[in-house]
């Protein structure tokens, strides 16, 4: 099981390198956003971008910090979009004329992250396992 925790580290990485263009045109126009909750979500998101960090290095050495990290973001990555399988959804750029593609591959990627959250669950729970 404790190679699941380091490949969800590794997404974590990856989408910390997927994520990171936007985060910072988001850094760049800030001032511009007006306040509401974009602004709000737009805060969420840097914070989220920043605590991939911590998560991706803590499961990936597989120390308790990283997976209490994850536990914390997992309702966010919902409001925010950031998602650890997110690069899935760059499977629309091969399907243009498709009009599902977008639903279809959001879906896949809500399952994938709600089979992480389970195998975690399980990973953590496991007796012959422990986290330092």
């Amino acid at each position: 099981m404790k190679y699941w925790l380091r490949f969800f580290g590794f997404l974590d990485a990856l989408s910390i390198l997927l994520i990171a263009p936007q985060i910072l045109l988001l850094l760049k126009s800030f001032d511009t956003i007006p306040p509401g909750v974009l602004y709000i979500i737009s805060v969420l998101r840097i914070v989220l971008f920043l605590s991939l960090f911590v998560s991706a290095a803590g499961l990936i050495m597989l120390k308790k910090v990283g997976v209490m990290t994850y536990y914390i973001q997992f309702l966010f990555r919902f409001f925010t979009l950031i998602f650890s399988f997110g690069f899935i959804t760059y499977l629309n750029d091969f399907f243009p004329e498709w009009q599902s593609a977008v639903r279809v591959t959001l879906t896949l990627v809500v399952f994938g992250e709600f089979l992480r959250l389970y195998f975690t669950y399980k990973s953590t729970t496991e007796k012959k396992f422990s986290l330092k």
